[in-house]
Parts: C-alpha cells; sequence; structure tokens
C-alpha cells in the first residue's frame, strides 16, 4: 500500500507515518517507539487531529493490516452497571476489535493490555473528522471474527478473543482516555451508535468471514500479505475505475473472492475516490 501511494499518487515519504511488525518470526531489531503496540497505535491516531501539516479537508489514508478479533456482549463480565448499558436490545451482538502487537501483556501499571474496540477508534475517527474533515479512508485488511475462529489455520487473519482482559476491561480503558474529547459520547452509553459520516470503511471481509494473507517476498524477506490488500492496489492500477468512481464503484471492479467478500461503510460510500479532486 505504501509502494502505491508514493510511486502512483506521488504522496511525499514524509507524509506516512508507519507502526510495524517484525518482518519474520524472532526480528527484534524493530524499535518499540515504532511498532504496532496499543498505545503507539492510539497515540499516532490521536496526533492526526491536531496535526498542523493536515489542512481541513485534505484526505486521510488510515491502512490497518494485521490481526482482528470480536467480542459477544453476552460473554461480558457480571457488572450490574456495564451490563445494564450493553445488553440493550439495540445493542449490536458483537463488538470488534483490532488486535495490538502488545495485546494481553502487562503494561507499566500491572494491567493486561487488550485490544482496541471498533467503539473506541470510531470515537478518534469522529476527532478527526471534526478538526480535519471527513475525507478519511480507513482500509482493515483483517477479520473481525475471532469469536468463530478458535484455532485459525495459517494464513486466516483472525485470532481468539483475550480470556485475560475483558469486553469491560477494552471498553472501560478507552472511556479513560477519551472521555476529555470535546462532544464525547460515552462509549458504554445505552443510546451509544457509530458516527458512520465522520469516514468510509473499505473491509476485507464481512463480519462472519475471514481474511486471507499470503506469503510474499518483500525486500528481500518473506512475509505474510494480505489478498485484499493485493487485489486492491492492483484494482486502483488496472486503470478499471473512471475519473469519476466511487468508493462503492472501487469495491465492485475488485475480482471475486470465494471466501471472503470485501464491503465498503458509511455515510460517503458513494462519494469519488481519496486521490479525486
Amino acid at each position: 500500500m505504501e509502494q502505491y501511494l508514493v510511486d502512483d499518487l506521488l504522496v511525499p515519504k514524509e507524509r506516512i507515518q508507519r507502526l510495524l511488525g517484525p518482518a519474520c518470526c524472532g526480528d527484534t531489531s524493530t524499535d518499540v517507539s515504532s511498532i504496532p503496540s496499543r498505545a503507539n497505535i492510539i497515540s499516532l491516531l490521536q496526533s492526526l487531529i491536531t496535526n498542523p501539516n493536515i489542512k481541513y479537508g485534505d484526505p486521510i489514508i488510515i491502512f490497518f493490516s494485521g490481526h482482528g478479533s470480536r467480542y459477544s456482549l453476552s460473554d461480558d463480565d457480571d457488572d450490574p452497571d456495564i451490563d445494564e448499558e450493553l445488553n440493550d436490545e439495540r445493542s449490536q451482538k458483537f463488538i470488534e476489535a483490532l488486535c495490538p502487537v502488545d495485546r494481553n501483556t502487562i503494561d507499566s501499571s500491572s494491567a493486561f493490555i487488550p485490544d482496541i474496540t471498533d467503539r473506541e477508534l470510531n470515537t478518534i475517527l469522529a476527532q478527526i473528522a471534526r478538526t480535519k474533515g471527513n475525507r478519511i479512508t480507513f482500509i482493515l485488511d483483517c477479520c473481525r471474527a475471532g469469536s468463530v475462529t478458535r484455532t485459525p489455520s495459517p494464513g486466516v487473519r483472525t485470532v481468539p478473543p483475550l480470556e485475560r482482559a475483558s469486553l469491560k476491561d477494552m471498553l472501560l480503558a478507552a472511556e479513560e482516555t477519551h472521555k476529555n474529547f470535546p462532544g464525547y459520547r460515552s462509549i458504554i452509553a445505552e443510546d451509544w451508535v457509530p458516527d458512520m459520516d465522520s469516514h468510509v470503511i473499505l473491509a476485507a471481509c464481512l463480519g462472519s468471514e475471514v481474511a486471507r494473507a499470503r506469503r510474499i517476498r518483500r525486500m528481500g524477506v518473506e512475509v505474510w500479505g494480505g489478498v485484499f490488500t493485493n487485489l486492491l492496489v492492483k484494482t486502483l492500477r488496472s486503470g478499471v475505475l473512471g475519473g469519476e468512481a466511487t468508493y462503492a464503484d472501487l469495491i465492485d471492479a475488485l475480482p471475486p473472492l470465494h471466501y471472503q467478500t470485501p464491503n465498503v461503510a458509511g455515510g460517503h460510500k458513494d462519494t469519488r475516490l481519496w486521490y479525486q479532486v
């Protein structure tokens, strides 16, 4: 994805911020400040809110390639306060999450590090849109069905939900982190709904499916590469999209896959793609 942005769209490299995991198993050369830990992911996303180099209305691309999971609301802890709010009939059955590289480890305060819920991500994206506009594209090449696939096969981008850090832990951690945002809506509120006008999501698969990855060589190193990302970039480079192509058109133009269904969501999914004026 980075190569496409730099080589095809001529995005200056200094405008791209990266958090990268080890290139291969056992590689410890990655600087701790640049790995996709929970703290680094949240910090980098929050930095976009006040980044002076991003003007209101500038296109913003956020790309996540890695593991996802999801948590059933019915599996939450027996906490009457949070249960009363989360078990409302209008609440979604599952809360989806992205998995940082340090999930389920212990932080400096001896607490287990949880995943990052979709509610927390939505809250941050809404804050970015408030100061920078809603030309935000969030590309997700990961699974969201971790509660379904307990023992994922190689090449499947999902992991089981955490057992030591509960859904309540994740939501309360997010509540503490973001409660001072202007106009903040409580992540555990009974009437919480996602802000789908702040961004457009391009996702590798439906919530009940799994996203696939395959082995590729990159800079002489064998790594896992997402099938969805590969098809997305190939389609963008193919010339099949016209000058008025929308996000929905891009997803429709992707070659069909038998095992996953790429999809688009967001109030502005029928607007023109991010690189078009």
